[in-house]
């Protein structure tokens, strides 16, 4: 009888040990695979890196929901999206599915359907999901946005209830501002002053309260609140025009510049609204000159990038100023330009921006 207790623990003890070292081989594969991807991700073959956590995730380990995710965040950032889709539809309709993990994963397909523009579907994952979950609502007032339902995104930025200034809310509602502004002029002011006690920090929001105050005829006004969001963000002189050009007063607006050159002379961005501004008053060789001087002055490329888009959509030149700027637009074809990139999606943009169009973020360019 002895014999066969020892026996049978025996048999027990080599089942176990087998078990394990199976658990051990899968493990040990699994990271190898997931190793394999994420090498295969720095080395820029995304191919290879799909390929790698594919069969990583087929291992079927207790890890797998991580690699899956990686997976599905590879299959999005090389723009496959119907796969991440799949992918992600799969593991909710899966049984092993831990429940703490479902919320995370059906924010995923949310974002999944926003970037595929399927909105509607993004909007019913995120609500829900509901306010406590604060990612969610945060991926709720992106789509709402994308859909261009800027007071639904409003509601859900508040709903967040950011405690002090709130750099979020302050962008939406600047953006309302802009909006309402051919429509309701007096509901734009309203909105506009709400966006500065929001953030009265937000060079967006000044901007906007600049260009509602130079169409109402308050010159003073309008510059006042373009140097506010300049001190607040200098790089925001390559969003400021649109500000500086409401003001009525177009010898003003360039004089405003020439002051903040006075003080940052080595900015490019601030010679290429100074040779905006001068242009609007009539002046093309001096014009051409400050752009001239942007060029030159430009180490990161992106001056370079926004005049060659703005020398692009300019009106054709009359006979005395096609020569200069043909010798501008090639001085600014042979410099280094540099788009704009998120610092969080890395997605190159056409020009600056307050948001990021493909990832959504505010004030996501450097």
């Amino acid at each position: 009888m002895t014999d066969a207790w020892v026996a049978l623990a025996a048999v027990s003890f080599a089942a176990a040990a087998v078990l394990l070292w199976d658990r051990l081989r899968r493990r040990r594969d699994e990271a190898q695979a997931y190793l394999k991807g994420v090498r295969s991700v720095i080395s820029g073959d995304p191919d290879a890196a799909i390929e790698a956590l594919s069969d990583a995730a087929r291992l079927g380990s207790p890890e797998a929901v991580e690699t899956y995710l990686a997976l599905g965040q590879l299959f999005r950032r090389t723009g496959d999206l119907s796969r991440a889709v799949r992918l992600h539809r799969n593991m909710l309709l899966g049984p092993a599915l831990d429940p703490a993990r479902r919320a995370e994963v059906e924010r995923e397909l949310a974002e999944d359907y926003r970037r595929s523009g399927m909105l509607a579907e993004a909007v019913e994952i995120y609500r829900k999901l509901g306010p406590a979950d604060r990612t969610a609502w945060e991926g709720l007032r992106d789509v709402l946005v994308d859909a261009g339902d800027l007071p639904g995104a409003i509601s859900a930025q508040r709903a967040l209830a950011i405690e002090g200034a709130d750099p979020v809310l302050a962008h939406l509602l600047a953006a309302a501002a802009r909006e309402a502004f051919a429509r309701a002029p007096a509901e734009a002011t309203a909105l506009a002053a709400e966006a500065l006690r929001a953030d009265g920090e937000s060079a967006d929001a000044h901007l906007a309260a600049a260009e509602l105050a130079g169409a109402a005829g308050d010159g003073a006004a309008a510059l006042d609140h373009v140097g506010r969001a300049l001190d607040a963000a200098p790089r925001a002189a390559l969003l400021a025009w649109p500000a500086l050009a409401a003001v009525p007063d177009a010898a003003s607006a360039a004089s405003f510049v020439e002051a903040r050159l006075a003080a940052r002379g080595g900015d490019p961005a601030l010679h290429l609204l100074h040779g905006r501004a001068l242009h609007r008053l009539g002046r093309v060789a001096d014009a051409l000159a400050a752009l001239r001087r942007a060029l030159e002055r430009d180490r990161r490329g992106e001056v370079t990038w926004e005049m060659r888009e703005l020398l692009r959509q300019a009106d054709a030149p009359g006979p005395g100023e096609l020569a200069a700027r043909h010798d501008l637009l090639v001085a600014a074809l042979l410099r280094r330009g540099r788009a704009p990139r998120c610092t969080r999606c890395a997605a190159d943009a056409p020009v600056r921006s307050w948001r990021c169009r493909r990832c959504g973020a505010f004030d996501a360019y450097a």
